[in-house]
């Protein structure tokens, strides 16, 4: 606990009265030491706060009294005994109890500089000019220290201020900085000025013919009794460095945390980004494969349209055959009839070749290594897509369970929360789109190879026909000429002729076989560019999945910037409050200790105002107070006649003294 011991002097009760007056007898003077004494200083100020006149009240308890006091006059006040003044000394001798004089002061500058301004609708008027008027009022109430006067009263003595306005003139009364109470009708605001500060203050209020009553302002040398319990208040400020330092560690966490989060949102951001960029280079291999497939499909659909005039031409062979049989059967045979032969068969030989041609040509290209490899000559690596494509979904998962993490760090909830709502959603949308397209390339590999299995067989089987055929050609060739020349021997080649026929039927069979596998290759290959087509689409959606993915962890790196930076912000704010406020306890105690010296005054004995050489001052007081602003009477009263005046009234008047 910490005490400032001050002494309280009776005379803060007698702060808005004089002391009582007491008559006394006179005396005989003594021109020894200064006597023991009060002081009472009377300053009459005008209604703007300028001095017009002062005098002080010494009072004593009787004897030979010494003073001193540069004084224009002295006189007694409540004994009749005789006062001298020579220079500065100032002596009288009394029986009285208690003795009283008067010194009129000249030339007095007194310790505080005190100024009234009034305003009335904005407007500034001098005292005299407001009285009577109405309007908005505001005064402006000031207490300066005024420099040009000695010693420390400005240091040492309290104010205490009292305006009186009366409510039936003023209403809406403001007065920040007072303490208002009631006094009859009338509103009193008191204004208290502590040792060595001042006041700068207003007063407004709704006014009607404008009057008030003087000012009064009295001082005394204020010396406090303060004692200060500040144990609860250091156990408050320890707490509150305590969560200071909690704050701080917090805020360190946080920091460390989001910058934590931020590394992870980075990596997220930049496999969003490998993401995109491969989902982009699939879709362009997707296309190149669609283009590719219609490419081959054209293919299919000549080499199917072809099977027809392959098949017409082995049934018009067949026909010239069994025609041939017919008439070496019959032993009639012409020339005509051997050339076209010959001719249907070169026709055959050639359609063959042409098909084992389009065959070999279709196995060396259908499949799915040169799927691959076709894609590859296009930039798109499958097997490296589809273990792109698994990567890709991992590391999804991975962030997923990474902002889960995540979630947990204090007050990052609603950030999370708000970003798992806008990318959690089209993640999963381009995790089925990434397994999707895996499922795509691996049932285009299993139908690829599967019609793949069936051409080398196909063209197996044309290469033996081509060859036999090559070999039936030469036999028909050697035929036909060998008709041409021949006389006789029909019998032989009817035998030659009917076993060509047995042989060609054969022949037939097969090429009726082979057209029909290729139109089923044909229409097999139908279902693949469907799936080819649905795999463009699925690839488009994925683009733009991706592009939404990644426009996301954008949006979720920046905001998780934004947190680390607030963040580390906070975290340097918390560090300097820390640092700031580590030794708050001791800052606070010298708080305490100033704000105590400053309002408790000076703990020396009061000193005298009018003069040094008065050593035994008991309490000095400065009674102040303005004129009042009245309106100006037109009538001239009547002047009673005047009476004596008693003790008492003489006293009132000290403080109506002009």
């Amino acid at each position: 606990m910490k005490i400032l011991k001050r002494t309280l002097p009776v005379a803060l009760a007698s702060l808005l009265i004089l002391n009582s007056a007491v008559p006394a007898l006179a005396a005989e003077t003594s021109r020894e030491a200064p006597s023991e004494k009060e002081e009472v200083i009377y300053i009459t100020l005008d209604a703007d706060g300028k001095l017009k006149n002062s005098y002080v009240v010494n009072s004593f308890s009787g004897g030979n009294i010494t003073d001193y006091g540069d004084y224009a006059s002295v006189k007694m006040l409540n004994t009749s005994d005789p006062i001298e003044q020579n220079g500065d000394t100032i002596t009288f001798s009394t029986s009285a109890q208690k003795a009283y004089y008067q010194g009129e002061l000249t030339d007095v500058e007194i310790p505080w500089n005190i100024s009234l301004h009034y305003y009335l609708d904005g407007k500034e008027y001098s005292a005299d000019e407001i009285a009577g008027k109405s309007g908005e009022l505001e005064i402006r109430f000031q207490i300066t220290e005024n420099t040009a006067c000695d010693g420390t009263f400005f240091e040492d003595y309290a104010l205490q201020a009292s305006f009186t306005l009366d409510t039936e003139q003023c209403s809406n009364i403001s007065a920040p900085d007072a303490t208002i109470a009631n006094v009859g009708s009338d509103k009193q605001l008191t204004y208290t000025v502590l040792p060595g500060e001042g006041i700068d203050t207003t007063i407004t209020a709704d006014v009607t013919d404008f009057e008030m009553s003087a000012v009064s302002i009295n001082g005394i040398h204020l010396n406090l009794n303060v004692e200060v319990d500040d144990a609860e208040l250091k156990d408050k400020v320890n707490e509150l460095i305590d969560a200071v330092e909690q704050l701080d560690d917090g805020a360190v966490e946080l920091s460390d945390g989001s910058a934590e989060l931020l590394d992870g949102s980075s990596e997220l951001k930049d496999g969003a980004s490998s993401l995109q960029s491969g989902v982009a280079s699939l879709d362009e291999g997707v296309v190149t494969l669609q283009n590719g497939l219609t490419t081959v499909q054209s293919g299919l659909d000549t080499l199917n349209a072809q099977s027809g005039t392959l098949t017409a031409g082995s049934s018009e062979f067949k026909t010239a055959l069994l025609t041939i049989q017919t008439a070496v059967n019959s032993i009639s045979v012409s020339n005509e009839d051997l050339t076209m032969l010959a001719e249907a068969s070169g026709q055959i030989k050639q359609a063959i070749s042409d098909l084992y041609d389009g065959a070999a040509g279709l196995q060396a290209n259908l499949g799915y290594a040169q799927y691959k490899a076709l894609m590859a000559q296009n930039g798109l690596d499958i097997d490296a897509l589809l273990a792109g494509n698994a990567q890709a979904v991992e590391t999804i998962r991975q962030y997923e369970a990474l902002l889960e993490q995540v979630s947990g760090i204090p007050g990052l909830e609603g950030l999370v929360a708000q970003y798992k709502s806008g990318v959690l959603g089209t993640a999963e949308q381009v995790i089925g789109l990434l397994n999707t397209n895996s499922a795509a390339i691996g049932g285009m590999e299993s139908y690829l190879d599967g019609v793949s299995a069936q051409l080398p067989a196909l063209t197996e089987g044309l290469g033996e026909l081509k060859t036999q055929y090559e070999e039936f050609d030469a036999s028909i060739t050697q035929l036909v000429n060998l008709l041409g020349n021949m006389t006789g021997n029909l019998s032989a080649l009817a035998g030659g002729i009917n076993q060509l026929v047995a042989s060609y039927e054969e022949l037939d069979a097969g090429l009726g076989a082979y057209t029909q596998g290729v139109a089923q290759i044909v229409a097999g290959y139908s279902l693949v560019m469907g799936g080819v087509s649905s795999l463009a689409q699925g690839s488009k959606e994925l683009v733009s999945g991706s592009g939404e993915l990644y426009d996301g962890t954008v949006e979720l790196y920046d905001g998780v910037a934004s947190l680390c930076d607030g963040a580390q912000e906070m975290a340097d704010g918390t560090g300097e409050f820390r640092a700031e406020t580590a030794d708050m306890d001791s800052q606070i105690d010298e708080e305490i200790d100033s704000l105590l010296d400053s309002i408790g005054g000076n703990m020396d004995n009061p000193v005298s105002f009018v003069s040094k050489k008065n050593t035994h001052v008991d309490s000095v007081q400065f009674v102040i107070q303005t004129e009042a602003i009245e309106i100006e009477q037109t009538d001239s009263p009547q002047v009673p006649e005047k009476e004596e005046s008693s003790l008492g009234e003489k006293l009132m008047e000290l403080f109506r003294k002009d």
